[in-house]
């Protein structure tokens, strides 16, 4: 095999953003936050479908072949130094549905975002879902009924059972950017919003406050991170400047879950709220913007690191 050649850190990642609405098969109650059920219930179903030694990982001789592997946790050739165990930048989950009580035919929307060599595994995501839907989530055993699928442009990709792959639309976060600076060209200043938790160390302490440099070394790992997924040996680029904090803050916030690999409830957590940032070069504001779309920090396959770009008008 040839070895990959290293190259300049890119943005030109494909990605797929797919908008699940799932209908509730009976009057329900669900947690508030369900990245963390939803994300744990479509692993244990892609694990009964595909495992095929007994989830004995450590002694497998198919880790190259194994499709949880590949869909699950990012399976590279070459990783990041700073990579040590097992990584899952292939696919986030979403769920901005914090409701906690559902009646029958309630609809429960969510997106699934993939990456890379994660893209050519719909299947295997859709069916886990599907699968999913049957056996139901949480302590409940919420179940539900998998309605429709639309790509980014509300076009439907999956409705009443039948899938339309011609709508399976592949982009670039390279595209994602540049439609956003649009939206935000001109601003001075810029306002970070978190809307779930940020849980990341910098210099080897976790954040209890924002900081410009630590939110871009780490938007900046993720991308070279997907960019040794996609086959890309990407240098990590120097920022000399960083944007300045005008102001901030920041909460303290997390989610429980339960972790049948462990068998037992843990507690992740992080920060929430926002920052406004000024003299933000061209560069960080690419930068900060793909970060909406790959989320940062640990955690963000339950969720962690969303935040969201605005432009800050007047004083």
């Amino acid at each position: 095999m040839t070895a990959m050649q290293t190259e300049s850190i890119s943005l030109d990642i494909p990605y797929i953003k797919l908008k699940f609405c799932a209908e509730l098969l009976e009057d329900t109650a669900m947690p508030s936050s369900k990245v963390s059920a939803l994300r744990g219930g479509m692993g244990e179903m892609i694990l009964r479908q595909n495992c095929v030694c007994d989830r004995a990982c450590e002694t497998c001789m198919f880790h190259k072949s194994c499709i949880v592997m590949h869909t699950m946790y990012s399976y590279m050739e070459k990783k990041p130094s700073y990579v040590t165990g097992k990584e899952s930048v292939g696919y986030l989950i979403e769920c901005e549905d914090y409701s906690e009580e559902y009646a029958k035919g309630d609809i429960l929307e969510f997106n699934l975002v993939l990456f890379g060599e994660s893209i050519a595994y719909f299947n295997i995501y859709l069916q886990a879902f599907h699968n999913l839907g049957m056996q139901g989530i949480g302590k409940n055993h919420s179940r539900f009924m998998i309605r429709e699928i639309c790509n980014e442009a509300k076009e439907p990709i999956l409705r009443e059972n039948t899938v339309n792959m011609e709508r399976y639309r592949i982009h670039t976060v390279d595209d994602y950017v540049r439609r956003r600076r649009e939206k935000l060209a001109g601003g001075e200043r810029y306002r970070i919003v978190f809307t779930t938790p940020l849980c990341m160390k910098y210099q080897k302490e976790y954040l209890e406050r924002f900081d410009s440099a630590a939110i871009l070394q780490g938007i900046l790992r993720r991308v070279q991170m997907l960019n040794y997924y996609t086959g890309h040996e990407a240098d990590f680029p120097e920022i000399t400047e960083y944007p300045r904090v005008v102001s901030q803050r920041a909460v303290r916030g997390g989610i429980k879950r339960y972790s049948s690999t462990h068998d037992s409830k843990m507690s992740l957590r992080g920060i929430t709220g926002n920052m406004t940032l000024e003299e933000v070069s061209e560069e960080c504001l690419d930068y900060l913007i793909a970060g909406e779309l790959l989320h940062l920090g640990k955690n963000t396959s339950f969720g962690f690191g969303k935040y969201r770009v605005y432009r800050v008008i007047g004083d």
